[in-house]
């Protein structure tokens, strides 16, 4: 269950060619759920007893701004928000960020009408990394010995101390787009796309694994990245 409280400003200017807003927010949750710590869902017969329940809070300001008319079109929209849980099982049974929290999510497109055939975009998106929860510490014992190897068989265990206390780094990137119109028409339209997405390769971090290394007794993090640099081309055809 949740009440939602919204205060917002909307304002057209220059005879409506620009559109403005900016709208603040406040979400109170009740009766969240989630797993209790060290669930196993596999062949779990009873999951009610593994579910635990508690509080939410989401709350945040929105900035909106659009231009709709000319050879140059496009919007930029900027949101400052956060959003937080609290169950007393969970962290001591203190707030902490939920998964979707995003303090910073910019957005920004711009088109522009190159000529009757050939228009282009940028599209430029910021958003504050996830929050996640990381161990803190790792330790090993050993659970038996490897005769072929003649080295002994550890077990790791991990160690974690308060939820989501870490942020992966923030995510960007900048795509481009070309569209030629081959032919329009009252009944149909024709167009060729090319398009480049995440033009300056940003590596942004998917999640974290970590690898132990027996001889040197430390342990490495390691991120995996998604989607590098991908051009595409697509034809379109409406009807």
């Amino acid at each position: 269950m949740a009440y939602q409280y919204a205060i917002g400003y909307f304002r057209n200017f220059k005879d409506n060619e620009y559109e403005s807003s900016v709208e603040a927010y406040y979400k109170p949750m009740y009766n969240q759920i989630e797993f209790k710590p060290g669930t196993s869902l596999f062949f779990n017969q009873n999951l009610d007893a593994a579910v635990i329940q508690g509080q939410g809070l989401s709350y945040g300001v929105e900035f909106f701004l659009k231009k709709k008319f000319g050879s140059t079109t496009g919007w930029i929209g900027y949101t400052w928000s956060r959003t937080t849980r609290q169950f007393d099982e969970l962290n001591n049974g203190q707030p902490f960020f939920y998964r979707y929290d995003r303090t910073h999510d910019l957005s920004i497109v711009i088109t522009q009408q190159i000529s009757k055939k050939w228009s282009g975009t940028v599209v430029f998106v910021y958003g504050t990394g996830n929050a996640v929860t990381l161990p803190k510490g790792r330790y090993a014992y050993r659970v038996g010995y490897d005769t072929t190897s003649r080295q002994p068989n550890f077990l790791f265990v991990d160690l974690y101390d308060k939820v989501n206390d870490y942020r992966l780094p923030d995510y960007h990137r900048m795509d481009i787009s070309f569209t030629y119109m081959q032919k329009k028409t009252a009944k149909f339209e024709s167009s060729w796309n090319f398009s480049v997405y995440n033009i300056y390769n940003r590596a942004n971090a998917y999640f974290i694994y970590f690898v132990p290394d027996i001889q040197t007794q430390t342990v490495k993090a390691y991120m995996v990245y998604l989607f590098p640099i991908l051009p595409s081309i697509a034809w379109n055809f409406k009807f």
